[in-house]
């Protein structure tokens, strides 16, 4: 708590040993202050404007991050582990502070993220679909129960209403549902939610390619946006760009071309 109190004081320095021969270990200032950026709420757009990706103990994995993503435009996040791709999505979701620059984002119900294992909540089949949304949410929305299971067919998973015996059905759903189920359950709440942009995270690892490919388009026919994190080279086609972090503080933010390499090969 108390480094917590200290860090939105502003107050921020770590102990970092640089060599472990060397006799005392070395105090490291870091320039950037939590809570020094601006944010910018508008919507259809994404907007990094020298925006440093610093992580809560202090490691500066990119000084200064400029690119911009408009709607309609999908993005594959790409890079080895520690180079900054969960921060980046940490930092749009408002989980970290802004270290500096300027962030333009949708508020929070615009941007959806999705996790390469979804939180199953406790309640029923309808509830999985729904969430965080509650019934009343679901009426407000003028979502009916047969739009539920249309979505439910989208991401092949008509069976399950079937299998559960309706909507009401109360299961242990992370033990009943397989590891793919879960995944398109998890699209299954994308589709039902409609953001502007979507942040999917190894989210299809436990799909199949042919159901990949249909939850791809039917994103962009339902006009969300992607960034997504994968590193299946079937999925460079459901892109436009591509933003790949080299884990030394370099990235690259580049247009998809017929012969772009691997990345990161």
């Amino acid at each position: 708590m108390t480094v917590l109190d200290d860090l939105n004081n502003g107050k921020y320095e770590r102990t970092m040993v640089t060599d472990r021969n060397h006799k005392d270990s070395e105090k490291a200032k870091v320039d950037f202050k939590p809570g020094s950026g601006k944010m910018v709420f508008q919507d259809h757009i994404i907007k990094f404007d020298k925006v440093p990706l610093v992580t809560p103990n202090g490691d500066v994995l990119v000084k200064e991050l400029n690119f911009e993503v408009k709607s309609g435009v999908n993005v594959l996040v790409c890079g080895p582990n520690g180079s900054g791709k969960s921060s980046l999505f940490r930092i749009l979701g408002e989980l970290w502070p802004l270290f500096g620059g300027t962030l333009t984002k949708p508020k929070k119900g615009n941007l959806f993220y999705v996790p390469q294992r979804p939180y199953m909540t406790v309640g029923t089949l309808r509830d999985q679909v729904i969430y965080p949304d509650s019934v009343e949410d679901q009426k407000r929305r003028n979502v009916k129960d047969s739009e539920l299971a249309d979505i439910l067919e989208k991401v092949q998973l008509g069976y399950i209403l079937d299998r559960e015996k309706g909507w009401e059905s109360v299961q242990d759903w992370m033990d009943v549902l397989s590891g793919g189920e879960k995944q398109r359950i998890a699209m299954a709440r994308l589709f039902y939610h409609q953001p502007q942009f979507a942040i999917l995270d190894e989210c299809t690892s436990a799909v199949s390619m042919d159901v990949e490919g249909y939850i791809y388009q039917h994103s962009r026919e339902l006009g969300i946006t992607l960034f997504t994190v994968s590193h299946r080279k079937s999925l460079w086609k459901h892109h436009e760009y591509y933003l790949m972090l080299d884990g030394r503080g370099n990235y690259e933010f580049k247009k998809i071309e017929d012969d772009t390499s691997e990345f990161g090969s």
